[in-house]
């Protein structure tokens, strides 16, 4: 099962910023769409994916949105779900939360 994290930000993680600034931490990677961008995936150098991120939405119910998180923010406007897979040697967390720090976002951990 992969761990389940969420990207909390006021800024969309668009396919040009998120490959940006995954290519400061983890260059020799690439980057693969489905579905049209529903679903987005860092895979490194061998092909192993690395994070999973899904198609973002804003938040209308901010309430229930952190009652889904184990230390949500006080205030965000867009709701990005990322998977890192089970065994990760830490590549994938690290990614995620470039990302996030880039957006000036926040990743939270799912409840």
């Amino acid at each position: 099962m992969p761990h389940e994290y969420t990207l909390l930000s006021d800024v969309e993680p668009t396919t040009e910023r998120i490959t940006t600034l995954a290519a400061t931490v983890h260059p020799e990677g690439a980057y693969i769409e489905f579905r049209g961008g529903d679903i987005r995936q860092f895979v490194d150098a061998g092909g192993d994916p690395l994070l999973c991120l899904f198609r973002t939405r804003p938040v209308l119910r901010a309430d229930e949105a952190a009652a889904a998180l184990i230390a949500p923010p006080t205030a965000f406007g867009l709701w990005t779900d990322l998977t890192v897979p089970l065994g990760d040697d830490g590549r994938g967390v690290r990614l995620a939360e470039a990302i996030a720090q880039g957006l000036g976002g926040q990743l939270a951990r799912r409840a």
